[in-house]
């Protein structure tokens, strides 16, 4: 874990303000390398409040889910070492594919504000505006079968209900091979595209999308603000899946 990020979590389990030399005594670090951590969330957009007396308070975490701001909230081993964020881009499943074809570590991130040509199953589209909603990809590297790749088309959906319902666990998420639901409204879903052979799987990107703070959706869909009336942070929503997403991989490709 990075020391920046080390920061960012202690100050989320902290409800006020808490200390330079607390942080600095906990982490086992200088002050004068709390205050670098701070001047360096800062930047990446986290308004952190401070006071003579009281120390330091994270106000807000960026809804944009950047490198810098991703970097400094995730704790994964694999996914997310390498993250690429794109203000606009087509999509990201393609830029995955591209990264693993040029061989791009199992893990390697692509995520966006807004995708031009977001796809959805067979064929679907997936609507992207800006600032709205959760689009994101991953490259993993199974190394299994494509009948056994089809198992991680499920990790990730399972994995995108887990991280929805870490922000609210009192919402009841379905899910089918079709997407995440809420009372029959689809919310999110994942879109695997495989190259490889029938034996032998080369790379995958696993391209995962979440309505959050879309208003204007078709009657069969949904958001989570118009299920909840909040508005998460992308950021930690992307973070969230990630977290969920590597556990369970992990677990599965190591045959647990």
């Amino acid at each position: 874990m990075s020391s920046t990020s080390a920061v960012v979590r202690i100050l989320k389990s902290s409800e006020g303000f808490v200390s330079g030399e607390k942080i600095a005594e906990e982490l086992g670090v200088s002050r004068a390398s709390v205050w670098k951590s701070i001047k360096t969330l800062r930047n990446a957009g986290f308004d952190i409040s401070a006071s003579t007396n009281k120390g330091y308070q994270l106000v807000s975490i960026p809804d944009i889910p950047s490198a810098e701001v991703m970097l400094s909230l995730l704790n994964t081993s694999v996914f997310g070492r390498s993250i690429e964020y794109h203000p606009v881009i087509a999509s990201t499943n393609d830029r995955a594919m591209e990264l693993g074809s040029g061989g791009a570590a199992c893990g390697a991130v692509i995520t966006a504000d807004r995708q031009t040509a977001g796809r959805a199953r067979r064929g679907g589209v997936w609507a992207s505006p800006s600032g709205k909603n959760l689009y994101l990809s991953i490259v993993v590297r199974p190394d299994v079968s494509l009948v056994r790749a089809e198992e991680v088309a499920g990790l990730a959906l399972n994995a995108l209900g887990l991280a929805a319902g870490r922000f609210f666990p009192d919402i009841r998420f379905s899910q089918s091979d079709r997407g995440l639901f809420f009372h029959e409204k689809k919310l999110g879903g994942v879109l695997c595209e495989v190259c490889g052979e029938i034996d032998i799987v080369h790379h995958m990107a696993v391209g995962i999308g979440l309505n959050v703070s879309h208003s204007k959706v078709d009657s069969q869909s949904t958001s989570l603000f118009l299920i909840t009336g909040e508005m998460p942070s992308r950021a930690e929503l992307t973070v969230a899946v990630l977290e969920e997403f590597e556990k369970h991989y992990l677990k599965w490709r190591n045959n647990e």
